[in-house]
């Protein structure tokens, strides 16, 4: 894994196409197994249209597959990753450059949102959890508004990030009523969060 020489550097697209050059898999935040139990509580329709933001590299849409979820769509900014990804997964599941900031589908076009660290990276310029900068606050509002567009009546977004409730939820709940918090992890804890209206 390359590290970036700035956190911003994980805001750019040019870094993510250089590192997913060189790198084979690499996994935000554990694995599927970490919290495989919250999401099959979450999704328990295998038959749901699932969209991947910002999927990567990781074997997070595979393990999906492979637990039975059959309609898969990913997305990435990063072009070398989602050619290299079609390449390794395409014939099971779509592969598309895109970016979470304007999500370029139909509204109702899936059940559920999933992202896993991608939205973390807006937050890696700002020098305070207290307080955003506007940059920040419009390029979240955008993700989030963006992501509510395309789920279906009754959709769930569910967020697995290192971003604690206090400061994650008050964001969340810009755009969805009812948010749900679990913890998993042994010593390091993460957040699966299930948004929905």
């Amino acid at each position: 894994m390359s590290l970036p020489v700035k956190n911003e550097n994980y805001k750019e697209v040019n870094y993510w196409n250089e590192r997913y050059g060189n790198e084979e898999s690499y996994e935000w935040c554990k694995d599927f197994a970490s919290f495989k139990n919250l999401f099959n509580s979450a999704a328990p329709n295998r038959n749901d249209r699932i969209l991947v933001i910002g999927c990567g590299n990781s074997n997070l849409s595979l393990d999906l597959y492979n637990d039975g979820y059959k309609y898969i769509t990913n997305i990435d900014y990063s072009s070398v990753v989602v050619e290299k990804m079609r390449l390794k997964e395409g014939h099971l599941m779509k592969f598309l450059e895109m970016d979470m900031r304007d999500l370029n589908f139909d509204p109702n076009s899936f059940d559920i949102v999933v992202e896993k660290g991608t939205l973390d990276v807006l937050f890696t310029s700002e020098k305070s959890v207290w307080e955003l900068s506007p940059e920040t606050e419009v390029d979240l509002g955008r993700t989030l508004s963006s992501i509510q567009s395309v789920l279906s009546p009754g959709g769930r977004f569910i967020s697995i990030t290192f971003a604690e409730p206090y400061f994650r939820k008050q964001q969340y709940a810009k755009q969805w009523s009812t948010i749900q918090v679990n913890s998993f992890g042994d010593f390091f804890h993460y957040y699966f969060y299930v948004c929905n209206v």
